[in-house]
């Protein structure tokens, strides 16, 4: 895989969010609804992702691109496949009870619990983000290239439904567990090559390069306060933020539980709520630290870039994100 499944930042942002919030603030219950969505998504795409790890090495795979579309406009796809022959567009749905994909009025119709939601027709998802597609590969001028569109249900026991005499849909949906073999389905139909292994190689270099994740400011999105973030290292054992920083160890006040590199999951929390680099006087008012020589031989022993020197020395903490 290319472009392995890895947590989205807003994911990411919203988890280190809601545990540097009060459980009482005002924005705690949209967060934490907000978060519970995108995991659950992410890991629906996680389990399509295993599935697709079974496909010979000539494809290609890439987990959630971002593209941008004519210079203005973003298009996303949960994953994206390439061949020398064609490629397919992947969207992935998570959904547990019934799946009702109504032609009448094109949309989606999920029942769980008695209760119906009605939802975007994933395959006019699909569609517009093959035409984006298209426009992209011509924009960077790639050669002209078959796309496939699937949705994938990562779910095993959903049903899935859809309004009578429209069965011919079911071709474009499929569960995770016929997912590859829908996939080498596809191979019949395009048996020639429209790219050379040059070429594939170029598209899937310039693919890479022109990702852009989506990487919002989280605070501005929810609008939240920064000043309204608790300080202090949160214990990886019981959650709370109360740990005290005693001869080389981290020590909790709440449950006794001690670590030497609990500090690093603050760090990171920081790179994620507030900006992705720190100085060691804004290391020591995050993670509530006096001594100025302690703080620096923290931030010295993660082997972090850094520029400046001195006291206007910053440190990156990007490394730190996906670890």
């Amino acid at each position: 895989m290319l472009k392995p499944c890895e947590r989205p930042m807003k994911m990411l942002k919203l988890e280190a969010l809601s545990r540097r919030l009060s459980a009482n603030h005002p924005k705690q219950e949209r967060i934490k609804n907000d978060f519970r969505k995108i995991r659950t998504g992410f890991n629906g795409e996680r389990s399509i992702g295993k599935e697709l790890k079974d496909l010979p090495k000539e494809y290609r795979v890439f987990h959630d691109l971002r593209l941008d579309h004519a210079g203005s406009r973003y298009f996303q796809m949960d994953f994206l496949i390439i061949t020398r022959n064609y490629c397919i567009i992947i969207e992935v749905k998570n959904f547990a009870g019934t799946l009702y994909f109504d032609r009448t009025y094109p949309q989606l119709i999920r029942t769980k619990d008695g209760q119906e939601q009605a939802y975007l027709d994933p395959l006019i998802q699909v569609d517009v983000q093959k035409s984006r597609l298209n426009d992209w590969l011509t924009f960077h001028k790639f050669p002209s290239l078959p796309i496939e569109t699937l949705i994938a249900n990562a779910n095993s026991n959903t049903i899935i439904k859809t309004t009578p005499g429209f069965t011919p849909i079911f071709k474009k949906i499929t569960g995770k567990e016929t997912l590859i073999t829908k996939i080498h389905t596809l191979e019949e139909k395009y048996p020639s090559e429209q790219l050379t292994q040059r070429q594939s190689t170029r598209l899937s270099n310039t693919i890479l390069q022109k990702n852009t994740p989506h990487n919002p400011d989280i605070l501005k999105l929810y609008q939240v306060d920064e000043q309204d973030l608790l300080k202090s290292v949160q214990c990886p054992e019981c959650a709370a933020l109360h740990m005290h920083y005693h001869w080389g160890k981290w020590s909790c006040s709440q449950c006794s539980y001690a670590s030497k590199d609990a500090h690093i999951q603050t760090l990171r929390d920081f790179a994620l709520l507030i900006k992705p680099n720190i100085t060691n006087k804004q290391a020591r008012l995050f993670l509530q630290i006096d001594s100025i020589d302690i703080m620096q031989r923290m931030l010295s022993a993660l082997e972090l870039p850094y520029s400046g020197q001195f006291k206007n020395r910053a440190y990156r903490l990007d490394g730190l994100i996906h670890e």
